[in-house]
Formats: C-alpha cells, structure tokens, sequence
C-alpha cells in the first residue's frame, strides 16, 4: 500500500495564513479560529471550488495524521444555494475517489458544536463514531466515519491520557472492556482516578514496560476460564524501556523488573522471546486477543518517544488501533485517535523501541 503519508491529490497544503482573507470572510471569526489551528505535522490540504467569477462556492479542510490509512474532514464550507451544495458533494466525492485509490481504509468527517453532518455525507455512508468517555475537552466534536475497507469489528470505548506518562495505563484500561471488565465510565474525575491510580501501580518511573503492565492486567482481571488470560512477547533479555538511565536510576527501575517478572511467573502470565511478525499480530487479533503495543511516536509525529497504544482487530494488512494520545494544540481531537487505521507496513515501523528496535506487545485474550 502507499499513499498514507501524502495529501490528497489537487489538494493544497499550506498554513490557513496564507490562504488570504477570502475563506475568513465566510467562515466568521470562530470557525476561522479553526481551520486557522498549526496542523502543519498532521497533513493539512485544503480544496477549493469556485463559480465563473472566482468566488469560492465549496471549500473543504482536511487532515490525517502522517503514517495512518485515514483521512479527516476537518471541515467543509458551502455557499447557501444549488451551486454551493452540488460543488460541496463534488469536494467529498472527489476524496473519496483519491483515499481510495490511494489504499486508505476510511474517511472521518469531525463536526463542531453548532453545526451537522449534511445529508449527503449520510446517504454516502458515514455512520457515528462511539462517543468517547473522555478526550482532553475534544469530546464536544461529534464524530463521522466511512469505511473503504471491510474491517469487521465492534469499537472499543476511547479515553485520552491527561497525562504525558500514562499511555500505558490508558491502553489497559481501554484494552479492558474486551473482557467485559469496566475500565472507565465516563465520569471524569473518577477516571482520571483511576486512571493514575492504574499507573501508580504498573509503572516503571514514569513509563510502563511490559510485564510490569501486564502484571497490572491479570490482577485486575481476577479467576481465568481457562487457559492464559493474559502473555507478553519482547524479543529482549533483561530490563527494558532503560536506554536513556544509569547508576542508580537504572538499577532501581532494573530491580522493580526483576520483580514483575517473578509475579508474572506467580500469576502464569507467559513471556515469549520471540519476535511477533505482523501477520502473526494480524492472525492473534483475530483468533480473539486484543494487543497493547509499544511503540516509537516517530512515525507519526516525527518525534521519537515510548508510546502506548491499543490493536483489536485487522484484516488484509490493515489494523484499527486505539491511541490514547491527541495533539488536540494541532487541531486532533479522538475522531483522529479512535478506531485509527493503519496499513501493516507502517505499524511494523511503530512497534519497536530502542537501538536494538526490540518489540514488545501484552496479549489480553477476549473472553
């Protein structure tokens, strides 16, 4: 596949500030604001359509974050007659055709307070995204998706760390409701409890590793039905997530791994050492395991950085992740992060860490 990191085709990227004052004027002041958000590292593009005179009729703001087989509809702008409505449907349709072609597996379409998704975007076949239980103040935007790629799956709820740290306890909350086990509730002081109070006791100071988190899960999940309810696989001996600490600050972190591994043992939660393809992650997802991946930010937002994030289902070489981080200052919000799309290669670039690029993933099995 290809395609997932460029803009649309006759679609322009540039920064809202040079595109003049034409659009401000018939967006007004706050939906300006808007589209006017530095988007500049998640591929902004905006798209034009004008009448015989050269005043805009349709105008249509996009975006998608770089290494992931989506685009969103930031925005869409039409003027209020006939000409104005039939050149907004030509915008859509034509991103449509382009992301198609292109191997993308979805268009998302965000909508603000205030205002709907039209008519013809549902008769197209964007349907509601889950609501999520909390997104960093972006749950007031409503969100729309439209799959180009049959990937079978039912959504799991979203939540956004409120943390820079805890990634890895947002990814097991969230991870939780495959088992029917309540993670959040959408009450936001209680799940911001819980969800540091979930770090507190998988963390490796600050990041979670591995067994540590997967530790964190089979306690929480109490009696099994049979078999392992939960495994770990990092193609790495020794301690990890360590690269940047020595001295004292390394052993203690190393100790506290040590004794993870020991209550994995305890709790029969296995650790394989070998490395997962993605065709094996591909293969698990659907034999009915949810994977909680680390991964290196980088491929995303073009910073390197442990993350966090959620895998649940997969078809073709194509993955729907949950991300519990939103850049909401560059105009993200969850309709970015929830059910986010990603082709195999681009994973496969993700879930690695460190100079030896070790993969590590923490299996929870549905019931």
């Amino acid at each position: 596949m290809s395609g997932f990191g460029t803009p649309p085709a006759g679609f322009t990227p540039q920064v809202f500030e040079a595109w003049g004052t034409e659009l401000a004027d018939v967006l007004g002041e706050e939906r300006t604001a808007r589209w006017n958000l530095p988007r500049s590292a998640y591929r902004p593009a905006l798209a034009v359509r004008r009448d015989g005179k050269g005043a805009p009729l349709a105008a249509m703001l996009t975006s998608g974050r770089p290494a992931t087989a989506a685009v969103k509809i930031v925005d869409l702008w039409w003027a209020a007659s006939a000409a104005g409505l039939a050149a907004a449907e030509a915008l859509v349709d034509g991103l449509l055709e382009e992301r198609a072609a292109a191997g993308d597996a979805a268009v998302k379409w965000e909508v603000a307070p205030g205002l709907a998704l039209p008519p013809f975007a549902i008769a197209r076949g964007f349907a509601p995204m889950r609501a999520p239980w909390g997104a960093k103040g972006t749950e007031r935007f409503a969100g729309h998706v439209l799959w180009l790629r049959g990937i079978p799956h039912e959504e799991l709820g979203y939540y956004a760390q409120t943390t820079l740290y805890t990634c890895g306890a947002v990814a097991g909350l969230m991870a939780l409701e495959a088992r029917g086990v309540v993670g959040f509730a959408g009450d936001g002081g209680a799940d911001r409890d819980r969800e540091i109070g979930f770090w507190r006791e998988a963390t490796n100071h600050p990041a979670c590793e591995p067994v540590g988190l997967a530790v964190r899960l089979r306690e929480e999940l109490g009696d099994g039905d049979g078999g392992p309810l939960v495994e770990v696989a990092l193609d790495h001996d020794g301690p990890v997530l360590l690269e940047d600490y020595e001295g004292f600050e390394r052993d203690y972190r190393a100790e506290l791994q040590g004794h993870s591994a020991a209550r994995a043992a305890a709790l029969d939660v296995p650790i394989a050492r070998d490395r997962v393809s993605m065709a094996e992650l591909e293969t698990r997802l659907n034999a009915g395991w949810v994977a909680l991946l680390l991964v290196d930010e980088e491929p995303m937002h073009g910073v390197t950085g442990a993350h966090w994030i959620v895998a649940h289902a997969a078809r073709d070489g194509a993955f729907v992740l949950e991300d519990p981080w939103v850049e909401d200052v560059a105009g993200e919000t969850w309709v970015d992060t929830h059910d986010m799309p990603v082709a195999a290669a681009d994973l496969d670039r993700m879930v690695r860490w460190g100079p030896e690029g070790y993969r590590g993933i923490v299996w929870l099995r549905r019931p």
